[in-house]
């Protein structure tokens, strides 16, 4: 799946705005690992994040579609991957 730049440079300023340093042992600097970007739908807080617009339709309104669920789950997936391109 193609990912667009513009959104991958939304998520890493997410990723950096996020980071925070845990109480456990010495502490490990990293994401909340059940609330990366906020609340536990990690995919609907990146399409937030990259200002989607609902494309779904559930027959109970507006919702994310599987290809948005899709794109931002290949977004988090290529996160770490694409920071060590930019800045290693």
């Amino acid at each position: 799946m193609k990912l667009k730049d513009c959104d991958m440079l939304k998520l890493e300023k997410a990723f950096f705005r996020n980071l925070q340093r845990n109480n456990a042992e010495y502490g490990q600097i990293g994401l909340d690992c059940k609330r990366p970007f906020g609340n536990s739908n990690v995919e609907q807080d990146i399409l937030e994040i990259i200002g989607a617009k609902m494309r779904g339709d559930d027959g109970d309104g507006p919702c994310w579609s599987s290809h948005q669920i899709e794109y931002a789950s290949a977004m988090y997936d290529g996160l770490i991957a694409w920071l060590w391109k930019r800045h290693a």
